[in-house]
């Protein structure tokens, strides 16, 4: 019978611990090996390795139950979705991907302006009664502003006028017992003054106005103003052209006949507030106020009339009047334009 090689462990050295008669070997002390798995061998090796055959491991479906609550509910039938509100989902946009305009159309762009003839309604008696409750809430910081610029539209025409006379000569005859002709020239130099003296007032006169105008339409948007609110210029050589081309339109109008000029000065009204509320070249105001016009006639033609009427009556108070009714006429062409173009006006004050 062949001899079994003694098993893995701590044995003593060679030679240690074994009978010297060959007898048997003496027993391992416990706690050297864990005892063998039940059933009394280890299982043999699978096929090419150590590894447990085949067979061996759990049977499939045999792993504990998830636990309870574990997880959430399935969804319920119909893919979970709320479902629709009343009155169902609202139709699809057109094709194109663009759902249709509100009603009305959209807000307009920008400062809110919408196109010529699609401002909110408007009134000249409430264009009146706005302009004249805006100026007693605000009467210091209109009167001084248009006191100051009154008195500097006097001083610059009385200079001009005073060095043009020193060019202009006057000739007198006589054409009867107590009649008299007179006749006057004007030479090179006087010519040159008057050309000047245009030229100067046109570039203080627009800075007058785009400033005055620029505290005008603050007064419009909401914002508190003082007086120094009307002495900021807004696009000087914008306003100075559009003056000047507003104002050779209405006087080639009066030339021609004064029907032409009355109705140029109707349509041109809204030229400077438009140029400096929107920064427009001189041009394009004239074209915007044309436009406003045209599409609102009747309304500004009362608005141009309601305006003129206020500085006549102010013009006859001794012209102390223009005090008010001058910024008074330029609330009410404020408000105008703002209405009649679509933009946003400051409601009353109480």
């Amino acid at each position: 019978m062949t001899e079994n090689p003694p098993p893995p462990g701590n044995f003593p050295p060679s030679g240690e611990g074994f009978p010297a008669d060959g007898g048997a070997v003496p027993p391992i002390p416990p706690g050297d090996y864990p005892p063998p798995p039940a059933g009394g061998a280890f299982p043999p090796p699978g096929p090419g390795g150590a590894y447990p055959p085949p067979g061996s491991y759990p049977p499939p479906g045999n792993y504990p139950p998830p636990p309870a609550a574990g997880y959430p509910p399935p969804p319920p039938p119909g893919g979970g979705f709320p479902p629709p509100p009343p009155g169902g989902y609202p139709p699809p946009p057109p094709q194109g991907g663009f759902a249709p305009p509100p009603p009305g159309g959209y807000a307009p762009a920008g400062y809110g302006y919408g196109g010529p003839g699609f401002g909110g309604p408007y009134k000249v008696g409430e264009a009146f009664s706005w302009a004249w409750n805006k100026f007693t809430k605000h009467p210091a910081e209109l009167i001084v502003p248009t006191l100051v610029f009154g008195l500097v539209y006097g001083v610059l025409e009385s200079i001009i006028r005073g060095i043009g006379a020193m060019f202009t000569t006057v000739d007198t005859s006589s054409v009867g017992a107590d009649d008299y002709a007179a006749s006057f020239s004007m030479g090179t130099g006087g010519i040159i003054v008057s050309i000047i003296g245009f030229l100067v007032s046109l570039v203080v006169m627009g800075a007058i106005q785009s400033a005055y105008i620029a505290g005008m339409l603050d007064i419009a948007n909401g914002q508190p103003v003082t007086i120094g609110s009307f002495f900021k210029p807004r696009g000087i050589g914008n306003v100075i052209v559009a003056s000047f081309l507003s104002g050779l339109i209405t006087g080639i109008g009066v030339f021609l006949c004064i029907a032409p000029g009355i109705i140029a000065s109707i349509m041109l009204i809204f030229t400077v507030p438009a140029v400096v509320d929107r920064n427009l070249p001189g041009i394009d105001g004239i074209v915007t106020s044309f436009n406003i016009a045209k599409a609102n006639f009747g309304p500004v033609a009362l608005t141009w009339l309601s305006t003129v009427g206020v500085v006549v009556v102010g013009a006859l108070l001794c012209l102390v009047g223009l005090l008010v009714a001058y910024p008074v006429a330029m609330l009410i062409t404020v408000y105008a334009y703002r209405r009649l173009s679509g933009g946003a006006v400051a409601p009353l004050t109480p």
